[in-house]
């Protein structure tokens, strides 16, 4: 559209009317993309207000020049003097969208940060107002009349505004649109204001041909504005980089001086030079302040940079003095399991050096027993499939002793510091004695070391499951022959040591899966699984045999007897074949001693 008007301008009859139309086209577009912006779903609601307003100063923007083209093609040679209505209209406008450019003020950043951003914004604002101070007076000094001299007064204000506009985008950053769109309508309205302000040079150019393809500048960048939003993405820093924002004030300072060293060669001093010299002072009395901010500020970032050095080294030797002196082993695996980093512990708890730890394998480090089962528990955790692991296991130091490690595995392969496996080792060889000991505590009997009523229970509910039993189970119950009197005279100790002989008696006469239970005072009982009635009655008989060898108690011969009771079946419960064996035993008794089988009365 752009070459196609230019080629109309340059050598069609109606050059205006070209020129008009294809703005009032440019326009349009600028119009209907606004519109979609401002209805799109997808954007914030700063930016769809911004582009409602877009869309209304477009209207705005469409009618001026076509109401120029009416005139041009009713009035061919009408003074566009006659033009003020387009003129005020485009005007209106600009100023409309330039107040919703500007914006809020951000706040992001410390006091400090945001004090540097408006001296920079302010030093590329005093260099665009010396240029509008030197496009004005070039306006007025050849205005014809006052309107001439107040449409250059408003063309100044906008360029002025738009400078700031933009400035205000590339330095703080904060717009409701992208980059590169804020620049189009910046550069648009900026182009509009120098019309504006050099409104008589316009107006008398001798080629009217070429300012008219000149004014299609304008309009063409609104128009490609809303496509620039639509590709760019959203950024909230704009121009924010070091790089720029101290290129900027620099890039402002040589403007100025390049452009007052050129009216001082074409004018000498004139009210227009001491503007320029004194835009150009402000400057440079702005950037100095700004550098003197700089050298305060990166101070202020060298003392507070060697505060935190000191600070991490501080931490640093604080966490190495816990790590050193930890009574826990930590090591660091890759992901083949491979030791990069072992603590000082592993020489107190396993008798290994740290520093030979590293670049071996962690099964080969830590030794456990059983090497498969440690390798297929930390698995999950080297493979990535677990974030972490526990488990305890049986490991060998370098003497040979056993001891007892808690191992908790932590993968930490996302951590940069880090890369691998951490494996936290304690040695909790004195806590699973305890545990063991206490476990065994409580299923078996203190005196005897037989297993007690609890685990007697333990072991016959186990008798229940499918195939346990076998060919048959028997219960045995059996109570020593006048434990009583022993008791009365020789003591308790000889009582107690009389039930801790039989004790021993009873485990050598049984098979070793057999359970021997104390159930309380003189009684016993066995159970034999997987037997018959036959074995069940010479086993009794074996115990028998074995408890009635006499023993030495306090200087005292011994020689006790047992009366036993015997139960068998392949079906009963364990419960039903206990009190069968208690009532065949109490028959034994009920003739003097020995043992008794248990049979069905009719």
């Amino acid at each position: 559209m752009f070459v196609a008007a230019t080629i109309a301008i340059a050598v069609g009859p109606a050059p205006a009317v070209a020129s008009w139309s294809t703005q009032a086209a440019c326009s349009l577009v600028f119009t209907g993309l606004s519109w979609q912006l401002a209805t799109a779903t997808d954007r914030s609601p700063l930016t769809r207000r911004f582009w409602r307003a877009a869309t209304a100063s477009g209207v705005l923007f469409t009618v001026s020049p076509l109401l120029r083209a009416i005139d041009v093609i009713v009035e061919p040679g009408r003074e566009s003097a006659a033009w003020t209505v387009p003129s005020a209209l485009l005007t209106v406008g600009s100023a409309f969208l330039l107040c919703f450019m500007l914006g809020p003020v951000p706040t992001d950043g410390d006091q400090r940060q945001r004090h540097g951003l408006w001296l920079e914004a302010s030093t590329v604002l005093v260099a665009a107002a010396v240029f509008v101070w030197t496009i004005a007076l070039s306006g007025a000094g050849q205005a014809e009349n006052p309107a001439q001299r107040v449409w250059t007064a408003i063309g100044a204000i906008i360029m002025f505004v738009s400078a700031f506009a933009v400035t205000r985008l590339l330095v703080v950053g904060a717009a409701p649109f992208v980059t590169a769109c804020g620049l189009a309508i910046g550069v648009a309205f900026v182009l509009h204001g120098l019309e504006r302000a050099l409104n008589p040079q316009v107006a008398g150019v001798d080629d009217a041909r070429l300012a008219l393809i000149g004014r299609l500048v304008p309009p063409l960048l609104l128009a490609a504005a809303p496509c620039l939003e639509r590709l760019g993405r959203r950024t909230s820093t704009g121009l924010r980089g070091r790089r720029a924002r101290l290129l900027v004030p620099l890039v402002a300072l040589a403007a100025t001086q390049l452009l007052l060293v050129g009216q001082l060669a074409d004018e000498g001093l004139t009210v227009r030079t001491w503007g320029v010299a004194m835009g150009t002072v402000v400057i440079a009395a702005l950037i100095i302040l700004r550098q003197d901010l700089l050298l305060v500020e990166n101070a202020r970032l060298v003392a507070q940079l060697d505060d935190s050095v000191d600070t991490l080294a501080e931490r640093e030797r604080w966490f190495r003095s816990l790590v050193e002196h930890s009574s826990d082993v930590t090591l660091v695996l890759d992901r083949g399991g491979v030791v990069t980093y072992g603590t000082p512990a592993l020489r107190p708890v396993l008798g290994q050096d740290p520093a030979a730890a590293v670049g071996r394998r962690a099964g080969e480090v830590l030794r456990p027993r059983d090497r498969g089962r440690f390798d297929r528990l930390l698995a999950p955790v080297l493979g990535g499939r677990a974030a972490n692991g526990s488990f305890e296991l049986a490991a060998r130091r370098v003497d040979g002793a056993t001891v007892w490690l808690n191992v908790i595995a932590t993968g930490r392969f996302d951590d940069p510091a880090v890369g691998g496996v951490v494996l936290n080792v304690r040695d909790v060889t004195d806590t699973v004695a305890l545990r063991d000991r206490l476990r065994h505590d409580a299923s078996h009997d203190p005196l005897t070391g037989l297993a007690n009523r609890a685990l007697f229970n333990e072991r016959a509910e186990a008798l229940h499951e499918p195939g346990v039993r076998g060919q048959g189970t028997a219960v045995l119950l059996l109570d020593l022959d006048r434990f009583k009197d022993v008791n009365d005279r020789l003591g308790h100790q000889a009582g107690d040591e009389l039930l801790r002989v039989t004790a021993k008696r009873l485990r050598r006469s049984v098979r070793p899966g057999d359970t021997v239970a104390r159930l309380g005072g003189d009684e016993f009982s066995v159970i034999l699984a997987d037997t018959t009635e036959r074995a069940a009655l010479a086993t009794a008989r074996r115990i028998e045999a074995a408890l009635g060898r006499p023993l030495s108690i306090g200087g005292h011969t011994v020689r006790p007897l047992a009366s036993v009771g015997v139960a068998v079946s392949g079906d009963k419960p364990i419960e039903a074949l206990l009190r069968d064996a208690d009532e065949a035993m109490y028959e034994a008794k009920r003739q003097g001693s020995g043992t008794r089988l248990f049979s069905e009365r009719a």
